[in-house]
């Protein structure tokens, strides 16, 4: 195949019984490209020295497919694969072999990669405070290398502060934080060029496209690889080629994202990130905060989504009012929420057994009463037997039920 030079020009070749259209160096496939075997078999995605080795998908003879990454030609990393008319698997796979499902990854059943210092991330006493005597006082948490930290708080309760200091971008009153051993203030331009950050309020320029964007950032940077760039917005279905202004707020943030993960950093820092995206977009999202964490990235991201934090997270802290109230396993904080129940009763004097029955009762809205329950479901299920029940539901939660033992009854989100 030496007629095909020794480039990553795009060609056309037979390869290995089939057809191949993509880059090569040094004659094989090397780069981006598409193969067609003859029994139907089809690939396409990312190669290295003949084999498919990065994402990609490949849809088999049988109507199987798998979509995700490869090492070597082998499944490796987190995937997802589809057996024709059956299940779908979805998860993290070794060289080839199915490892850990989605759930399981959720759970902490991933060993994250650690190298070198434990943590990552340090903050020491860190304060900060403004001309209005408000910001943080006296924060101190540390997050690991390879760990998921979900930073957690209502509006104005300090988050995006703290994360401002970790940035350089305001200097600390007292106190210090550091990243990859590195003070977040002094060497801030160090820090900034390897991390991925991911702002709660974007400002881009506006007359420019997406595209001249990611392009400037790129330059920045150093660094103009185009190959995670791609699978990025093509995995968030991102145009980047129109106007920034022309964006709505799930695009710009869209945008953000991709900004932010593009090169490949080792420490991600995510103010708000799923803000503006919808439901199936924000499921993607997760599913990358899982494969980085898998790839033993350090991810600090602040959110007002619990499940979303806990899906992703290992530990979270949980800020109040400028300090930090409490650092806690993110699966502890979920058993330990309290479920919120609407129960439909046929009876006005139900909610008179309720009441006796001492069970802790919120809103009631004509014959629907919310009831919350911490765990005794024998006796919440005894006494609503009790009663003429017409309908029960499980009514939505959210962080203001999870901080409820931290905030007390007056915390709203």
């Amino acid at each position: 195949m030496s007629q095909y030079g020794q480039g990553p020009e795009t060609v056309r070749i037979p390869w290995v019984g089939g057809k191949y259209s993509g880059q090569l160096k040094n004659n094989v496939p090397h780069g981006r490209g598409k193969l067609l075997m003859p029994d139907g078999t089809k690939y396409d995605g990312e190669w290295q020295e003949g084999k498919p080795h990065g994402r990609g998908i490949i849809i088999y003879a049988n109507g199987a497919a798998y979509k995700g990454e490869f090492y070597e030609g082998k499944k490796h990393g987190y995937g997802k694969y589809a057996q024709p008319k059956g299940k779908t698997i979805k998860g993290r796979w070794d060289q080839g072999k199915f490892l850990h499902s989605i759930d399981e990854l959720q759970k902490g059943a991933a060993v994250p990669n650690k190298t070198g210092k434990k943590e990552a991330i340090c903050i020491s006493t860190l304060t900060f405070t403004y001309s209005n005597g408000k910001g943080i006082f006296d924060i101190n948490f540390n997050v690991d290398h390879g760990e998921v930290f979900g930073f957690l708080g209502p509006n104005g309760a300090g988050k995006t502060t703290a994360i401002r200091n970790l940035l350089g971008f305001t200097k600390p009153k007292s106190g210090s934080c550091t990243i990859n051993g590195f003070d977040c203030w002094d060497d801030a331009a160090k820090i900034q060029s390897e991390l991925g950050y991911l702002p709660g309020e974007m400002a881009f320029f506006d007359e420019m496209s997406g595209t001249q964007f990611l392009n400037l950032i790129g330059d920045l940077r150093g660094k103009r690889g185009n190959s995670r760039r791609r699978d990025l917005t093509k995995r968030f279905e991102f145009d980047p080629t129109g106007k920034i202004r022309r964006m709505s707020k799930g695009m710009k943030q869209k945008l953000g994202i991709v900004t932010a993960f593009m090169h490949d950093p080792a420490v991600y820092i995510l103010d708000e990130p799923t803000s503006g995206l919808d439901p199936l977009m924000q499921n993607i999202f997760v599913e990358l905060i899982l494969e980085e964490k898998e790839r033993g990235k350090t991810i600090l991201m602040s959110s007002h989504n619990f499940e979303e934090t806990y899906r992703t997270c290992d530990r979270a802290g949980i800020i109040r009012e400028g300090r930090l109230v409490a650092v806690e396993d993110v699966h502890s904080l979920k058993s330990s929420q309290r479920k919120a129940y609407l129960v439909t009763l046929g009876r006005k004097e139900d909610l008179n057994h309720l009441r006796s029955a001492g069970l802790e009762i919120g809103q009631i809205s004509k014959n629907t009463v919310e009831i919350y329950v911490s765990g005794n479901y024998d006796h919440f299920i005894a006494t609503l037997a009790r009663c003429n029940v017409l309908g029960i539901e499980v009514a939505s939660q959210s962080l203001e039920q999870v901080f409820l033992k931290y905030y007390g009854q007056e915390a709203v989100l």
